[in-house]
């Protein structure tokens, strides 16, 4: 992660993308009745990655374009390692979605995707949700433990207790924490806890990392075809 020499904007989001004319109408679309919440447009380009940096948003959203190549997910890797980034797309094709997470991206939205909706990615993304499609996080998922069959068990998995396995499920499944909570029938604060003990046992970071563990250990137990 690039060293940063200044303040984190709190709550603020960015929009980029190549094509400007899609990010305007995104800019006034979001603002409407938007609240304080700062959000603002930054062109695409070269030095995006450096005019993200002086910026500091809490939350990029990303437009792909039409044709997502290699080039645009190099972007959203670099992106990702300066904000929370989600990605937004003109397909809603599920190996582009995959490619985007696997790039570091937090979230992933067809450009179609609804303004209440996008309001709610942003939101949930900031708390540190990932937000993509549960038939998404399910081909990840599967994809990434068919290409590491050879990946020993979730290190330090061991060492958790039968709810922090109960609850690592659940993330695996793509359920938030709030969802997690009404199953179970605990707070939201004690899911936290949770999460942040799993973390610490299993040496992750992220939920997306922590569905990746879960995948690879799947992987003698996975079907082909």
């Amino acid at each position: 992660m690039s060293v940063r020499t200044a303040s984190r904007a709190p709550g603020s989001v960015a929009i980029a993308g190549v094509d400007a004319s899609y990010c305007r109408r995104l800019l006034q679309s979001l603002r409407s009745g938007n609240g304080s919440r700062p959000i603002s447009t930054i062109a695409a380009g070269d030095d995006l990655p450096r005019q993200i940096a002086a910026s500091l948003p809490s939350v990029i959203l990303f437009d792909l374009g039409p044709s997502p190549d290699a080039k645009g997910l190099a972007v959203v890797a670099a992106l990702s390692g300066l904000a929370k980034t989600i990605v937004l797309a003109s397909t809603d094709d599920d190996g582009v979605a995959v490619q985007a997470l696997k790039a570091g991206a937090a979230g992933f939205c067809p450009r179609d995707t609804s303004t209440d909706l996008l309001r709610r990615a942003v939101q949930l993304v900031e708390a540190g949700e990932i937000w993509v499609g549960r038939r998404v996080m399910v081909r990840l998922i599967e994809e990434l433990a068919l290409r590491t069959a050879a990946a020993p068990a979730v290190s330090g998995g061991e060492q958790l207790t039968p709810r922090e396995r109960e609850l690592v499920g659940f993330v695996a499944a793509g359920a938030s924490n709030k969802d997690i909570a009404r199953r179970l029938a605990i707070s939201v604060k004690t899911v936290k806890t949770h999460l942040t003990s799993i973390f610490r046992k299993l040496g992750l970071s992220t939920r997306l990392e922590l569905a990746v563990a879960v995948g690879r250990a799947a992987a003698p137990r996975a079907k082909v075809g």
